[in-house]
């Protein structure tokens, strides 16, 4: 078996994934088991620790914090640490104060075993090196293009199979022309900034997450606060994406934003797909074949590609490995798109 992946970019140097605020774990904002979320996190957790033989730094955090700044939050978080005690433990607001630095929660949630801040770029190196390691008497390859000029056709005509995998790339690059007409996604642009602490007494290091997210990140004097949710064509402007990161996160980490300093804003892009049944679910199956006879789609992740990509990549590689997605989408019939 010869595996090549063709990228504009070296393992987690490109795309969402290396701007990603990198947090794991299985639950809705209201603090609901999300479809498939303990099956998620078993296998996110699995590949985690196989990257971590090869990159131990791509684990920065073995908890996170979930604030309740409502009555409503309190309610669900509560249920949710009663509901599922071997992952979320309720913590008063004294104690939310202590840890996470935010003195004007009502408590919230502790959330660990398995649930973790992860350096998406760093994992993502490990887990290619991972894969090297395990490819003895196969061939992997990681081949870095940036101009194919539109042929994709021709390039992956010496393909037995191929797998269409570049989130938002595949759309933006015109890769999928065809695929992307009623495409059941969207792209939603996300942009966050990547905050110096300069050595704030008083500031936490913890990640905190209450609609948007407060992240630690490799340097100890940098945080990510992010992030915006843009659906039109022009992006928001730097000081739009302060103002609007800062009003719906102040409370998350007051003493940052009140005494530190941006470093930069990064940006990315959601293939965001359409709510259903279960939610936000990925968009895999087989492509329409324009391109090429034996394709397939692993896309649409949304903001869950953390706790999502390694479950439904090996649902999608058995189903390719035995050439049945009927089977597959028997199995999972909340898959069709």
């Amino acid at each position: 078996m010869q595996l090549t992946i063709i990228d504009k970019n070296l393992p987690g140097e490109g795309g969402a994934s290396s701007v990603a605020g990198g947090l794991l774990h299985p639950f809705s904002p209201r603090g609901k088991l999300i479809h498939m979320g303990m099956e998620g996190l078993e296998v996110s957790s699995h590949l985690i620790d196989i990257a971590s033989k090869y990159e131990p730094e791509c684990v920065l955090r073995d908890k996170l914090y979930r604030i309740a700044q409502t009555d409503s939050h309190v309610e669900q978080l509560t249920t949710t640490a009663d509901t599922y005690p071997d992952l979320a433990t309720w913590l008063d607001q004294n104690q939310i104060s202590k840890i996470c630095g935010t003195e004007h929660s009502l408590g919230g949630l502790e959330l660990s075993n398995g649930c973790k801040v992860i350096h998406v770029p760093t994992y993502l190196k490990g887990l290619w090196m991972a894969c090297q390691e395990a490819s003895t008497g196969n061939t992997v390859n990681w081949s870095v293009e940036e101009n194919v000029k539109g042929d994709w056709k021709s390039r992956l005509s010496e393909f037995d199979t191929v797998v269409f995998a570049a989130g938002s790339g595949l759309f933006h690059d015109k890769i999928l022309r065809n695929d992307a007409h009623e495409f059941p996604a969207e792209m939603v642009r996300g942009q966050s900034i990547e905050m110096h602490t300069n050595e704030l007494e008083g500031t936490r290091n913890e990640a905190v997450l209450c609609g948007k997210y407060v992240a630690p990140m490799v340097a100890q004097d940098q945080i990510l606060i992010g992030a915006t949710h843009e659906y039109k064509a022009e992006p928001l402007s730097e000081s739009e994406v302060w103002n609007e990161l800062k009003n719906r996160s102040y409370e998350l980490a007051p003493n940052l934003w009140d005494h530190g300093t941006a470093a930069r804003i990064t940006s990315g892009y959601r293939v965001q797909s359409k709510r259903g049944k279960y939610g936000r679910m990925p968009i895999i199956g087989r492509s329409s074949g324009d391109i090429h006879d034996n394709s397939w789609l692993f896309t649409g992740l949304s903001s869950r590609g953390l706790i999502y990509h390694g479950v439904f990549g090996d649902i999608l590689s058995s189903a390719i490995i035995e050439n049945d997605e009927l089977s597959m989408l028997e199995e999972y019939p909340d898959l069709h798109w």
